[in-house]
């Protein structure tokens, strides 16, 4: 497949046959003009392509898919999300994993037909990865229209609260994404309990949301003190997830999409970054999970926690807006 040809496709989808709010950015090359996402997006899509045969065809399918209703903005959400795993799929698709290597796209285990976006097998191991981005619309409305931001779900900060209009954590999104992880690779451990899982989220630069939902002391999803319980009211363990990889990326996607002009140095939507690139990818392990090789490491430039990372990248309790 090349490039004319998937445009070609595009053309033919609901893109361009129903309301959708891509029409705008897709249509530029029939006035022969090039619009960033696009051609970005139409890049991304033929190097998927060339290691999983009919990405590029069903990655149009899934976004021609979200049309039909005028300014539907949890098709904008969406749409921001399948574009978030195709960056995180790209990278894995186009990094060096060696001479021996297989990808398989929405592989299933078992009698399961959970899956998760990808597996990638070597001589050395096999990991599945599992994409997810929030939906952030209104809770990036909420920040804008506060001054006072409620982070963890601390009574430290509720002090803070009292009378007050608050911005409320956004960390259900961050258990949900966990507990569908969990049990999209379940069967690949009953299979192989070698089997290396990752959660692999793409959020917005507050990255210090879905840090602090997770390793929070007082109610972090990882720790003993989760504010998710169980039947028995015991913190849910994801005893299927190794580890949590977090991208701070949400932001360029969305402004790509608004012709806003990209940050930190990114060439394009679908510019993952370099190793040691401004901001830094981060690995949280799970309190359970087995070690994730250096190679998996190396395909996500994800690094451990650091306080030298910046403020950002530590657990917050609140945060207090100078509002302009």
């Amino acid at each position: 497949m090349n490039d004319t040809e998937l445009y070609t496709y595009i053309l033919e989808s609901d893109i361009f046959k129903k309301w959708h709010w891509f029409t705008y950015h897709f249509s530029h090359r029939l006035h022969g003009a090039k619009h960033p996402l696009v051609e970005s997006f139409i890049e991304s899509c033929l190097l998927c392509d060339e290691k999983i045969h009919g990405f590029a065809y069903k990655m149009v399918d899934d976004i021609a898919a979200l049309s039909g209703n005028e300014k539907f903005e949890p098709h904008y959400e969406q749409l921001l999300q399948k574009l978030a795993e195709l960056l995180i799929i790209r990278q894995v698709v186009t990094f060096d994993w060696g001479t021996d290597f297989a990808i398989d796209y929405e592989p299933t285990a078992g009698s399961s037909k959970k899956n998760p976006e990808i597996v990638v097998k070597t001589k050395d191991f096999s990991v599945g990865i599992e994409v997810k981005a929030p939906s952030l619309f209104s809770h990036i409305r909420a920040r804008k229209s506060t001054d006072l931001q409620i982070v963890s779900r601390s009574p430290y900060a509720k002090a803070f609260q009292e009378g007050k209009s608050v911005t409320f954590p956004r960390d259900n999104p961050i258990k949900d994404f966990l507990i569908s992880a969990n049990n999209k690779f379940e069967q690949f451990k009953v299979e192989n309990p070698a089997f290396l899982s990752l959660l692999v989220i793409v959020w917005d630069d507050h990255i210090y949301e879905p840090i602090s939902s997770l390793i929070h002391p007082v109610a972090g999803l990882f720790t003993p003190n989760s504010f998710a319980k169980d039947s028995n009211n015991q913190p849910i363990e994801f005893k299927n997830l190794d580890s949590v990889i977090i991208v701070r990326h949400l932001h360029q996607l969305l402004s790509s999409t608004r012709d806003e002009p990209l940050i930190d140095g990114r060439r394009n939507p679908f510019d993952y970054g370099v190793d040691g690139q401004f901001p830094p990818k981060v690995i949280i392990p799970a309190p359970k999970g087995q070690p994730i090789s250096s190679v998996i490491l190396d395909c996500f430039q994800a690094k451990p926690l650091d306080p030298t990372m910046g403020a950002e990248y530590i657990p917050t309790d609140f945060v207090r807006w100078l509002l302009m």
